[in-house]
């Protein structure tokens, strides 16, 4: 009984805060929804004048055969990502494992339910945290940044970007 007070006082708390506790349910998850993309200052692209989609799109994958590259062994929760008016097909998402957040010293983070994060395997991930966060990824202080929305993302050789909600 006392566990079960612990974590309904837990849940208002973090509601309190602006922040709901990580569930395993995809529609809990909040992940779904149509964004705007906008690389963030001093990235590779944002140097480079690299346009940004108009809009990206993630979904459920509810079909993991639709996505090429989703993870047909897992029976967890995976997203698909879609970049508007841009060719190809949607990139399968699939939540971070203990390693990845080890790898980008995370860990503590995770464990306090302050971020969760999505990878399309070494091509793209994306966070979501508090907006205004100051993240730090790795063990570099110079590998740091402050994220507006609360959502962002790096896509390998291009930098990081942040999605704002649009829905």
């Amino acid at each position: 009984m006392a566990r079960v007070l612990v974590i309904l006082a837990s849940a208002l708390v973090l509601a309190a805060c602006g922040t709901a506790p990580t569930s395993k349910k995809v529609e809990a998850q909040s992940w779904s929804g149509n964004y705007r993309f906008q690389w963030m200052k001093d990235t590779q692209a944002a140097r480079r004048g690299m346009p940004a989609p108009k809009q990206v799109q993630i979904r459920p994958l509810t079909v993991v055969k639709d996505v090429p590259g989703a993870k047909t062994d897992y029976d967890g929760p995976q997203w698909a990502i879609s970049f508007v008016g841009e060719p190809g097909k949607p990139l399968p998402l699939a939540p971070f494992g203990t390693r990845d957040y080890e790898g980008m010293n995370l860990v503590k983070q995770r464990a306090a339910g302050e971020i969760h994060c999505l990878q399309s395997g070494a091509f793209l991930f994306l966070c979501r945290t508090a907006p205004g966060a100051i993240v730090q990824l790795g063990s570099d202080v110079q590998d740091q940044l402050t994220t507006k929305t609360g959502l962002f993302g790096v896509v390998l050789h291009q930098g990081g970007f942040e999605l704002t909600p649009l829905d």
